[in-house]
């Protein structure tokens, strides 16, 4: 049985709204099922449920997909364990994946999570029962840790020398290949094994699922490095796991945020005050994955990055990451370059609170950090505005943008007229300049409306009218297509048809992944009852939308050709210029033709 084969199976069998309407009210209204979103906070409703497909969608935030999705996203589940979930709770037998089952984990993913569990429990053990932990103790003690967070969090302390645990593995007859498998021991270039974790204060990291899969550890005499971690291994993925996930997943999914520090002892710092809806990364730079992961449970991820310079650029590197992800992030800068370790001990959690309450959104924050390095000259504001443009151009959130232009109008005594056309209309100012010698590009009028993307008209039509693919080359769509989630449909289209002779759109929710992409894919899906259009309309409307796609390509070509005429000029390049030249009256022959 083919994945695709046991997704049709579970969305046959799972009622979606018995599934969602446990989880959230729904009510009929007319072919529809609405209520509010579990995926944002809303006050009316704009979540639907369809019934006959299978299918939920929120017109306020965009999600949406199919019950795997819901359960995916719902329940913080991969694929298959969303799969599993619904098979079971649903009674779907599914012989095929009985091997995956998580109580049937492969024999060597088992033994390297139970190899793991043993090493936790020796530094607990060794934390608590051993004089060597005495240090440790010392040190916690000396961090205000209470009994309570070390007990839950299962500290631990790794003893110094060399073969500690090793020696333990060998007694208890584990396997000590397993224990390199899992991070625990490394070979010497001599060959021979040593523990990875000498005389540190241990941090145990788990999985979504609580499972020890990693360990932190912090030294304890000043050696380097301060921290060590585990190396990634078959069960640890440091870019797609956070530090207390597991902890903090249904707090951050009840209001909605989640805080996110750079530390182990910072996270801990919160759990000593008994908030919870904070997470940390695993020492290394934030991750995509992690965003997407912060991304399914909250609308909000705020960072409480170090107070000093290195943690406020920190901050600044992360703003690519949560544009890209389409994720709301703020910032809170604490005062006297303190890190949240040091400002909780001094003021305590309500201090914090209401400090939480002044936090930045970190497009505000990077356009300060930009305007703080003005030099006050007029000629400075135009680098500062210059920089600023590709900061702008992450935001998606019109309301932002435009708070940031009137912000940037005040710190910089500008008019926002002034600053609007610097920083969204600059591309203008880089046309190229016309070329002696060169006509300009021709110019064709195609009668056709801009205001909707032509890439989302041509996708949108594609879905509700598939049989319009057998007329459209979805090869030069895809050569025309921007990357961006609509050309990701539009390729599982490509796939589909060179696959099966067909494009099926409720097949693409099995074969998409991106999850812009299904949520796009959801909403088109739910539109189907409501098309009106005559498969005559659709059909001009796509290919009028496709010659627009074929203008705005000629375009950027003749730019591209002249900005390579006028290098060729400046450098003296005759060759180069003759065959530009041929390329320029190439396509400008095409368009004559065309």
């Amino acid at each position: 049985m083919t994945t695709s084969d046991v997704a049709t199976r579970i969305k046959q069998a799972v009622d979606a709204v018995d599934l969602i309407g446990q989880v959230v009210p729904l009510r009929r209204v007319g072919s529809r099922y609405m209520g509010l979103c579990p995926f944002h906070r809303e006050k009316t409703p704009s979540f639907q449920v369809d019934a006959g497909n299978g299918l939920f969608y929120c017109f306020g935030c965009g999600a949406g997909g199919d019950v795997i999705t819901f359960a995916m996203r719902h329940w913080d589940l991969d694929f298959g364990e969303a799969v599993r979930y619904l098979a079971e709770r649903y009674h779907v037998p599914l012989p095929e994946l009985e091997k995956q089952r998580p109580g049937r984990r492969s024999s060597d993913t088992q033994a390297i999570l139970s190899a793991l569990e043993e090493a936790c429990t020796f530094y607990y053990r060794q934390l608590h029962q051993s004089e060597k932990g005495r240090v440790a103790r010392d040190y916690i003690r000396s961090r205000g840790l209470t009994a309570q967070v070390v007990e839950q969090q299962r500290l631990g302390y790794a003893p110094d020398g060399w073969n500690a645990l090793l020696t333990h593995f060998r007694r208890r007859g584990i396997s000590e290949e397993v224990g390199v498998q899992a991070g625990l021991f490394i070979t010497s270039k001599k060959g021979t094994l040593y523990d990875r974790f000498r005389h540190r204060l241990i941090f145990p990291i788990t999985n979504g699922e609580g499972k020890v899969v990693a360990f932190g550890g912090r030294s304890l005499d000043g050696s380097e490095p301060k921290y060590l971690n585990s190396p990634e291994t078959p069960v640890y993925h440091k870019g797609r796991m956070l530090y207390q996930w597991a902890t903090a997943r249904e707090a951050c999914r009840q209001v909605r945020q989640v805080l996110l520090v750079e530390g182990y002892m910072d996270l801990l710092a919160f759990h000593l005050h008994g908030f919870y809806r904070v997470v940390a990364t695993l020492g290394t730079a934030l991750t995509v994955q992690q965003v997407r992961l912060m991304g399914r449970v909250a609308d909000e991820v705020v960072l409480v990055y170090d107070g000093d310079a290195a943690g406020r650029r920190a901050m600044l590197r992360t703003l690519p990451l949560f544009a890209q992800e389409g994720v709301s992030a703020s910032c809170l800068v604490l005062p006297e370059a303190m890190d949240p370790d040091d400002y909780l001990s001094r003021h305590g959690l309500e201090a914090f609170l209401a400090l939480l309450e002044k936090r930045q959104d970190l497009a505000h924050f990077a356009v300060d950090h930009h305007v703080d390095t003005w030099n006050g000259t007029s000629q400075d504001k135009v680098r500062v505005l210059k920089d600023l443009q590709e900061v702008v151009r992450q935001v998606a959130q019109p309301v932002v943008r435009q708070e940031i232009v009137s912000h940037l109008a005040e710190r910089l005594a500008l008019p926002q007229s002034v600053v609007q056309e610097q920083l969204f209309a600059s591309a203008r100012s880089r046309a190229p300049r016309p070329i002696k010698g060169i006509p300009p590009a021709p110019a064709r009028g195609v009668g056709v409306s801009d205001i909707q993307p032509p890439e989302e008209t041509i996708t949108r039509l594609l879905v509700l009218y598939p049989e319009l693919a057998r007329e459209v080359s979805l090869k030069e769509a895809l050569g025309l297509f921007r990357e961006s989630p609509l050309r990701t449909l539009v390729a599982a289209m490509a796939q589909q048809e060179s696959d099966h002779g067909t494009v099926d759109p409720d097949g693409l929710l099995r074969i998409v992944s991106d999850a812009q992409a299904v949520n796009l894919l959801t909403r088109y899906l739910m539109e189907r009852d409501q098309a009106d259009l005559e498969i005559d309309q659709a059909r001009i409307l796509v290919l009028e939308r496709l010659q627009v796609l074929r203008e705005q390509n000629r375009k950027k070509r003749f730019q591209e050709l002249q900005q390579r005429l006028q290098k060729a000029d400046q450098e003296g390049d005759a060759q180069m210029r003759r065959q530009l030249l041929k390329e320029y009256q190439a396509l400008c022959a095409t368009v004559k033709r065309g």
